[in-house]
C-alpha cells in the first residue's frame, strides 16, 4: 500500500474550492492511484467502478480539472500537475535512488506525452484539452451534453454522491441532530430519499431551477422537516 502526503491547505486554494464536488473526487483519487511520478493510464471502466459514476460523468470531470492535469496526445493517460511539489519531491535528484524511480516514469512516458526534458514538461504553460469533455453546465435546448437536466440517470449519480457525502459528514449531522434532537437525522434523510428526491418527480422538481448547480445540503436540511422519523 502507497502512503502520500496530502496538503490541506488546498481546501483554501482557489482553484480547488471552485471546482464541483465531483471535480474535488475526481482530484483526489487520480493523486491517491498515479504513480510515483504522477502518470496514471486513463481506465473509465475502473473509475466508474471505483467512483460509482459513468464515463460522461468522468470525462466532464476531467475537463473541469483541466488546469491541474496533462492529457497525453492520444488521450489516454493523464499526469497530475503538481504532484511531485506536494509530494515533496522537487527537484528531481539523480543521485537520490527514490528520485531514480520516478525519473524512470518520466522517460516511460516521454513519447506519449512528447517529453523533452522533466524540468521544461512541468513548467510548461496550461493549454485546454483538445478534445471536448463537456463539463455539464448548459441548459436543455440544443444541447448534447449530457448533464443532470437533460439525464435523469445523471440527476441520480449527482445525487448518491450527495447523499453519502452528508450522511459521512459528522458536522453537519452533528448540526442537524442539534437542531431536532428528536429526530433520526439518517432515516429522515433515506425517507426524503426514497419517497420523492430519487423518482422522476424529484428530477422534474429540481429542474425548475434555473441554476446549474444542485445545493443537495440546503435540499436536505428542508427535507429532514418535511420527512421526520422520530428515534424509536
Amino acid at each position: 500500500m502507497a502512503y502520500r502526503f496530502t496538503n490541506t491547505e488546498k481546501w483554501n486554494d482557489s482553484w480547488f474550492s471552485g471546482l464541483k464536488q465531483f471535480e474535488k473526487l475526481l482530484f483526489i483519487y487520480l493523486c491517491d492511484n498515479c504513480d510515483i511520478a504522477g502518470f496514471i493510464e486513463i481506465n473509465f471502466n475502473r473509475w466508474s467502478a471505483d467512483l460509482g459514476s459513468s464515463k460522461e460523468t468522468i470525462s466532464g470531470a476531467i475537463q473541469g480539472l483541466s488546469r491541474g492535469l496533462i492529457v497525453s496526445n492520444s488521450e489516454d493517460c493523464i499526469y497530475v500537475r503538481n504532484f511531485l511539489k506536494h509530494q515533496k519531491n522537487l527537484p528531481l535528484n539523480e543521485k537520490n535512488n527514490a528520485h531514480l524511480g520516478i525519473i524512470k516514469r518520466f522517460d516511460y512516458y516521454k513519447n506519449k506525452f512528447n517529453i523533452t526534458t522533466i524540468e521544461e514538461f512541468l513548467n510548461q504553460d496550461f493549454k485546454p484539452l483538445s478534445r471536448g469533455y463537456g463539463k455539464g453546465k448548459g441548459n436543455d435546448k440544443g444541447n448534447d451534453t449530457i448533464n443532470w437536466r437533460n439525464s435523469f440517470e445523471k440527476y441520480k449519480e449527482e445525487l448518491n454522491i450527495a447523499v453519502n457525502t452528508l450522511l459521512n459528514d459528522k458536522e453537519w449531522i452533528a448540526e442537524r441532530e442539534k437542531f431536532h434532537p428528536k429526530l433520526d437525522i439518517k432515516l429522515s434523510m433515506e425517507k426524503a430519499y426514497r419517497d420523492f428526491w430519487v423518482t422522476e418527480a424529484g428530477w422534474k422538481h429540481k429542474k425548475k431551477s434555473k441554476s446549474n448547480d444542485i445545493n443537495w445540503k440546503s435540499t436536505f436540511n428542508s427535507a429532514i422537516e418535511m420527512n421526520k422519523v422520530y428515534k424509536s
